[in-house]
Protein backbone atom coordinates (compact mmCIF):
# COMPACT_ATOMS: atom_id res chain seq x y z
CA UNK A 1 0.00 0.00 0.00
CA UNK A 2 1.41 3.35 -1.00
CA UNK A 3 0.37 6.71 0.38
CA UNK A 4 1.25 9.76 -1.69
CA UNK A 5 0.43 13.43 -2.03
CA UNK A 6 -0.73 13.66 -5.63
CA UNK A 7 -1.04 17.36 -6.28
CA UNK A 8 -3.35 18.62 -3.55
CA UNK A 9 -4.94 15.23 -2.83
CA UNK A 10 -3.68 12.39 -0.65
CA UNK A 11 -4.08 8.98 -2.31
CA UNK A 12 -3.44 5.35 -1.40
CA UNK A 13 -3.27 2.30 -3.63
CA UNK A 14 -3.59 -1.38 -2.77
CA UNK A 15 -3.27 -4.53 -4.84
CA UNK A 16 -3.20 -5.18 -8.56
CA UNK A 17 -5.75 -5.88 -11.25
CA UNK A 18 -8.63 -3.85 -12.65
CA UNK A 19 -8.70 -0.35 -11.13
CA UNK A 20 -11.33 0.36 -8.47
CA UNK A 21 -11.75 3.92 -7.16
CA UNK A 22 -13.50 4.41 -3.80
CA UNK A 23 -14.87 7.89 -3.01
CA UNK A 24 -15.75 8.57 0.64
CA UNK A 25 -18.71 10.54 1.97
CA UNK A 26 -19.12 13.47 4.34
CA UNK A 27 -17.41 13.97 7.72
CA UNK A 28 -15.13 11.03 6.93
CA UNK A 29 -12.06 10.43 4.79
CA UNK A 30 -10.34 7.54 3.03
CA UNK A 31 -9.69 5.78 6.36
CA UNK A 32 -13.41 4.89 6.28
CA UNK A 33 -12.46 2.25 3.69
CA UNK A 34 -9.26 0.98 5.35
CA UNK A 35 -10.40 -2.58 6.02
CA UNK A 36 -12.70 -3.04 3.02
CA UNK A 37 -10.03 -1.64 0.69
CA UNK A 38 -7.50 -4.15 2.07
CA UNK A 39 -9.94 -6.96 1.28
CA UNK A 40 -10.78 -5.66 -2.19
CA UNK A 41 -7.07 -5.15 -2.88
CA UNK A 42 -6.82 -8.94 -3.27
CA UNK A 43 -8.96 -8.67 -6.41
CA UNK A 44 -8.46 -5.11 -7.72
CA UNK A 45 -6.05 -2.22 -7.84
CA UNK A 46 -7.90 -0.25 -5.18
CA UNK A 47 -7.47 3.52 -5.10
CA UNK A 48 -8.69 5.61 -2.19
CA UNK A 49 -8.11 9.29 -1.60
CA UNK A 50 -8.98 12.08 0.80
CA UNK A 51 -11.33 14.48 -0.95
CA UNK A 52 -10.49 18.18 -0.94
CA UNK A 53 -10.59 19.55 2.59
CA UNK A 54 -10.78 16.12 4.24
CA UNK A 55 -8.22 13.95 6.04
CA UNK A 56 -4.69 14.48 4.77
CA UNK A 57 -5.94 16.66 1.93
CA UNK A 58 -7.04 19.21 4.54
CA UNK A 59 -3.72 21.01 4.54
CA UNK A 60 -4.46 22.86 1.31
CA UNK A 61 -6.61 25.98 1.12
CA UNK A 62 -9.90 25.52 -0.76
CA UNK A 63 -12.41 28.18 -1.69
CA UNK A 64 -14.89 25.92 -3.45
CA UNK A 65 -16.27 22.41 -2.97
CA UNK A 66 -18.60 22.04 -5.94
CA UNK A 67 -19.52 18.54 -7.10
CA UNK A 68 -18.17 19.43 -10.54
CA UNK A 69 -14.75 20.41 -9.17
CA UNK A 70 -14.61 17.28 -7.05
CA UNK A 71 -15.42 15.16 -10.09
CA UNK A 72 -12.42 16.80 -11.75
CA UNK A 73 -10.35 15.86 -8.69
CA UNK A 74 -11.43 12.23 -9.08
CA UNK A 75 -10.61 12.34 -12.79
CA UNK A 76 -7.14 13.68 -11.99
CA UNK A 77 -6.56 10.80 -9.57
CA UNK A 78 -7.66 8.22 -12.15
CA UNK A 79 -5.54 9.72 -14.92
CA UNK A 80 -2.50 9.72 -12.64
CA UNK A 81 -2.89 6.14 -11.43
CA UNK A 82 -4.82 4.17 -14.07
CA UNK A 83 -4.26 3.20 -17.67
CA UNK A 84 -7.84 2.04 -18.29
CA UNK A 85 -11.39 2.85 -17.13
CA UNK A 86 -12.08 2.16 -13.45
CA UNK A 87 -14.89 0.67 -11.45
CA UNK A 88 -16.08 3.38 -9.05
CA UNK A 89 -17.67 3.07 -5.61
CA UNK A 90 -19.26 6.34 -4.54
CA UNK A 91 -20.30 6.38 -0.89
CA UNK A 92 -23.01 8.81 0.28
CA UNK A 93 -21.89 12.24 -0.99
CA UNK A 94 -19.10 10.40 -2.78
CA UNK A 95 -21.89 8.87 -4.87
CA UNK A 96 -22.85 12.30 -6.19
CA UNK A 97 -19.24 12.94 -7.14
CA UNK A 98 -19.13 9.54 -8.86
CA UNK A 99 -22.25 10.46 -10.86
CA UNK A 100 -20.70 13.72 -12.00
CA UNK A 101 -17.47 11.89 -12.83
CA UNK A 102 -19.43 9.59 -15.16
CA UNK A 103 -21.25 12.54 -16.72
CA UNK A 104 -18.13 14.66 -17.31
CA UNK A 105 -15.55 11.95 -17.97
CA UNK A 106 -17.35 8.83 -19.27
CA UNK A 107 -14.12 7.50 -20.77
CA UNK A 108 -12.69 7.02 -17.26
CA UNK A 109 -15.58 5.01 -15.79
CA UNK A 110 -16.31 1.33 -16.37
CA UNK A 111 -19.15 0.98 -13.86
CA UNK A 112 -20.65 2.68 -10.81
CA UNK A 113 -21.86 1.48 -7.43
CA UNK A 114 -23.51 4.31 -5.49
CA UNK A 115 -24.23 3.59 -1.85
CA UNK A 116 -27.08 5.75 -0.51
CA UNK A 117 -26.16 8.90 -2.45
CA UNK A 118 -29.27 10.96 -1.49
CA UNK A 119 -31.14 11.11 -4.79
CA UNK A 120 -33.93 13.54 -3.86
CA UNK A 121 -36.01 13.18 -7.01
CA UNK A 122 -39.42 12.69 -5.42
CA UNK A 123 -41.22 15.47 -3.59
CA UNK A 124 -41.38 13.87 -0.15
CA UNK A 125 -37.71 12.93 0.07
CA UNK A 126 -36.65 16.20 -1.52
CA UNK A 127 -38.54 18.05 1.20
CA UNK A 128 -36.97 15.93 3.96
CA UNK A 129 -33.48 16.57 2.59
CA UNK A 130 -34.08 20.33 2.44
CA UNK A 131 -35.40 20.35 6.01
CA UNK A 132 -32.25 18.57 7.13
CA UNK A 133 -30.20 21.10 5.17
CA UNK A 134 -31.90 24.00 6.93
CA UNK A 135 -31.35 22.38 10.33
CA UNK A 136 -27.64 21.95 9.68
CA UNK A 137 -27.31 25.51 8.36
CA UNK A 138 -28.92 26.76 11.55
CA UNK A 139 -26.32 24.92 13.62
CA UNK A 140 -23.57 26.43 11.45
CA UNK A 141 -24.90 29.93 12.09
CA UNK A 142 -25.06 29.23 15.82
CA UNK A 143 -21.64 27.55 15.98
CA UNK A 144 -23.13 24.32 17.39
CA UNK A 145 -20.93 21.61 15.88
CA UNK A 146 -21.93 18.98 18.44
CA UNK A 147 -25.62 19.37 17.59
CA UNK A 148 -24.76 19.14 13.88
CA UNK A 149 -22.98 15.83 14.48
CA UNK A 150 -26.02 14.51 16.36
CA UNK A 151 -28.26 15.57 13.46
CA UNK A 152 -25.97 13.79 11.01
CA UNK A 153 -25.95 10.57 13.07
CA UNK A 154 -29.72 10.70 13.31
CA UNK A 155 -30.13 10.28 9.54
CA UNK A 156 -27.26 7.82 8.96
CA UNK A 157 -27.72 5.61 12.00
CA UNK A 158 -25.03 4.95 14.64
CA UNK A 159 -21.89 2.95 13.97
CA UNK A 160 -22.48 -0.73 14.63
CA UNK A 161 -19.20 -0.86 16.50
CA UNK A 162 -20.59 1.72 18.93
CA UNK A 163 -19.17 -0.16 21.90
CA UNK A 164 -15.64 0.43 20.66
CA UNK A 165 -13.95 3.23 22.54
CA UNK A 166 -13.19 6.14 20.21
CA UNK A 167 -9.80 7.77 20.74
CA UNK A 168 -9.39 11.51 21.19
CA UNK A 169 -7.46 11.66 17.90
CA UNK A 170 -10.32 9.95 16.03
CA UNK A 171 -12.86 12.31 17.57
CA UNK A 172 -10.78 15.34 16.65
CA UNK A 173 -10.57 14.07 13.07
CA UNK A 174 -14.35 13.62 12.93
CA UNK A 175 -14.91 17.22 14.02
CA UNK A 176 -12.33 18.56 11.55
CA UNK A 177 -14.04 16.67 8.72
CA UNK A 178 -17.43 17.85 9.99
CA UNK A 179 -16.20 21.44 9.79
CA UNK A 180 -15.18 20.92 6.16
CA UNK A 181 -18.63 19.57 5.34
CA UNK A 182 -20.61 22.24 7.18
CA UNK A 183 -18.60 25.27 6.07
CA UNK A 184 -17.58 24.18 2.58
CA UNK A 185 -19.62 21.36 1.16
CA UNK A 186 -23.08 21.31 2.74
CA UNK A 187 -25.00 23.56 0.37
CA UNK A 188 -23.05 22.44 -2.69
CA UNK A 189 -24.02 18.79 -2.35
CA UNK A 190 -27.56 19.37 -1.08
CA UNK A 191 -28.48 21.23 -4.26
CA UNK A 192 -26.83 18.82 -6.71
CA UNK A 193 -29.54 17.26 -8.84
CA UNK A 194 -28.79 16.63 -12.54
CA UNK A 195 -31.73 16.12 -14.91
CA UNK A 196 -33.08 12.58 -14.82
CA UNK A 197 -32.56 12.23 -18.58
CA UNK A 198 -28.85 13.00 -18.16
CA UNK A 199 -28.57 10.25 -15.55
CA UNK A 200 -30.41 7.78 -17.76
CA UNK A 201 -27.88 8.60 -20.47
CA UNK A 202 -24.86 7.40 -18.48
CA UNK A 203 -23.40 4.60 -20.58
CA UNK A 204 -21.57 2.75 -17.80
CA UNK A 205 -23.71 0.36 -15.72
CA UNK A 206 -24.98 2.02 -12.53
CA UNK A 207 -26.19 0.24 -9.37
CA UNK A 208 -27.56 1.93 -6.25
CA UNK A 209 -26.78 0.32 -2.89
CA UNK A 210 -29.33 0.60 -0.08
CA UNK A 211 -28.86 -0.72 3.48
CA UNK A 212 -31.38 -2.95 5.21
CA UNK A 213 -31.19 -1.34 8.65
CA UNK A 214 -31.10 2.15 7.17
CA UNK A 215 -34.09 1.61 4.89
CA UNK A 216 -36.24 4.14 6.79
CA UNK A 217 -33.49 6.77 6.96
CA UNK A 218 -33.46 9.76 4.66
CA UNK A 219 -30.34 8.66 2.74
CA UNK A 220 -31.77 5.20 2.07
CA UNK A 221 -35.31 6.26 1.19
CA UNK A 222 -34.19 9.05 -1.13
CA UNK A 223 -31.69 6.74 -2.85
CA UNK A 224 -34.23 3.97 -3.29
CA UNK A 225 -36.94 6.24 -4.68
CA UNK A 226 -34.42 8.03 -6.90
CA UNK A 227 -33.13 4.73 -8.29
CA UNK A 228 -36.71 3.70 -9.11
CA UNK A 229 -37.44 7.00 -10.87
CA UNK A 230 -34.21 6.90 -12.91
CA UNK A 231 -34.43 3.17 -13.60
CA UNK A 232 -31.21 2.06 -11.90
CA UNK A 233 -31.07 -1.39 -10.27
CA UNK A 234 -30.82 -1.63 -6.48
CA UNK A 235 -28.43 -3.85 -4.51
CA UNK A 236 -29.23 -4.39 -0.83
CA UNK A 237 -26.49 -4.24 1.79
CA UNK A 238 -26.58 -5.48 5.40
CA UNK A 239 -26.36 -3.06 8.30
CA UNK A 240 -26.87 0.68 8.07
CA UNK A 241 -25.30 3.63 6.25
CA UNK A 242 -21.87 2.91 7.74
CA UNK A 243 -21.70 -0.68 6.42
CA UNK A 244 -18.50 0.08 4.49
CA UNK A 245 -16.68 0.63 7.78
CA UNK A 246 -18.67 -1.51 10.19
CA UNK A 247 -18.94 -4.64 8.02
CA UNK A 248 -15.93 -4.53 5.69
CA UNK A 249 -16.05 -8.18 4.57
CA UNK A 250 -19.77 -8.12 3.73
CA UNK A 251 -19.38 -4.74 2.05
CA UNK A 252 -16.45 -5.99 -0.05
CA UNK A 253 -18.40 -9.10 -1.03
CA UNK A 254 -21.30 -6.97 -2.30
CA UNK A 255 -18.93 -4.71 -4.25
CA UNK A 256 -17.37 -7.73 -5.98
CA UNK A 257 -20.83 -9.16 -6.67
CA UNK A 258 -21.98 -5.89 -8.22
CA UNK A 259 -19.04 -5.44 -10.57
CA UNK A 260 -18.80 -9.11 -11.51
CA UNK A 261 -22.41 -9.00 -12.75
CA UNK A 262 -21.72 -5.78 -14.68
CA UNK A 263 -18.94 -7.27 -16.81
Amino acid sequence: MNGKDRGHLYTETRGEGEPLLMIHGIISDSTFFSESADILGKSYQVITYDRRGYGKSREESYESFTVSEQAQDAADVLRALCTKPAWVVGYSTGGLIAIELALQFPELVRGLLLLEPSLGYDAENGKRLMEWNRELNQYVQEGRAKQALVAFTRVTGPNEDGKRKVSLLELQNVYRNLETFLHGELNEVQHYQPPVEDLRGIKAPVTVGVTEKGKDGIFATSSLSGANIIGWPVLWFPGNHNVGKDRPQEFADRVRECFASAK
